[in-house]
């Protein structure tokens, strides 16, 4: 569950500079951004003002400001605007209005169906044809391949599946990736879908925030949504990227480029398991829902 909770003398006293430069009274009711599911605290702060406001930690260089200036300004997609950004002793913020609503964990169908084509339009706007830049070769090696390699030791027949997925990879559409694209990171109320957080946006395959969102590979499922939810995000999704004429994917290989999505996201998890403890990492690896996924692209490629 997330909540803002009152933040401390303490930590009223680290973010004075914030408030001061971004002219807050410092007597107004300040409150922190935590997660209790997920036990996180955020840089993330909520002003109670005369207008409710939130201030963001962010990045300079590729964060949100950059982002929201580049492909959202002008244009009226489902992301909150930004109010104003400003540095303070190395750190960056943005300012925000105060969203309503809750996060899109556990959202049902009709809120999963919003939120696809909430992505699919500005997806879909953003489309580009494949392009195999140096850009790409390089997120592939150090974002895909090399979790690829960690865990195909402890599978047999990977080398056509990898195959597959890196020339699938370079062969579909390219479009605005948000990279991080969770059910915590949509907030969802009567009135409208809001798509927060792009800081680590980029140009990459279109199909790679779609698994993120509909089978996320959190083992403990504090972030995941129904099997139903998932497929209305993705038909959504689908019925609005094909508005665009650019996008001639049918819906079988689109469901094929999930299913690579949905494998990618898992080997990153399987990954960065092994890594951290072989042994437990092992007892993952033979999660039903992953060799789902492994049957489907073997009995499809």
């Amino acid at each position: 569950m997330n909540e803002y909770r009152l933040i401390t003398k303490e930590e009223k006293e680290d973010i004075s500079p914030v408030l001061q430069k971004c002219d807050i009274d410092l007597n107004s009711n300040i409150f922190r951004f935590v997660d209790t599911k997920l036990d996180k605290i955020y840089d993330v702060y909520l002003i109670n003002s005369k207008i409710k406001t939130v201030l963001k930690k962010s990045n300079k260089e590729n964060g949100d400001i950059v982002t929201y200036n580049k492909y959202f300004k002008n244009y009226n997609f489902s992301v909150p605007k930004i109010l104003d950004s400003f540095e303070v002793n190395g750190d960056y913020y943005v300012q925000m209005p105060f969203l309503n609503g809750t996060d899109a964990r556990g959202c049902n169908q009709g809120d999963a169906e919003r939120i696809g084509k909430a992505l699919g339009r500005i997806q879909s706007f953003y489309l580009e044809k494949p392009n195999k830049t140096e850009r790409l070769i390089d997120y592939f090696e150090n974002h895909i391949k090399k979790h690829m390699n960690r865990v195909k030791t402890y599978y047999k027949d990977y080398d056509l599946i990898f195959t597959y997925v890196e020339n699938r990879f370079f062969e579909v559409p390219l479009t605005l990736i948000h990279d991080d694209f969770l059910p915590i990171n949509v907030f969802i109320d009567d009135e409208k879908i809001n798509i927060i957080d792009w800081e680590y946006a980029q140009i990459l395959p279109y199909f790679m925030d779609l698994a993120r969102f509909a089978y996320v590979y959190d083992m403990e499922n504090k972030l995941s949504i129904s099997s139903d939810s998932a497929d209305s995000f993705l038909r959504s999704y689908y019925s609005e990227m094909k508005v665009n004429s650019n996008f001639k994917i049918n819906y079988n290989d689109f469901c094929l480029d999930v299913a690579i999505s949905a494998f990618c996201q898992y080997v990153l998890f399987l990954s960065y398991s092994i890594k951290d403890n072989e042994e437990n990492a092992l007892k993952s690896l033979d999660n039903k829902y992953f060799k789902k996924i492994l049957d489907h692209l073997k009995l499809s490629i």
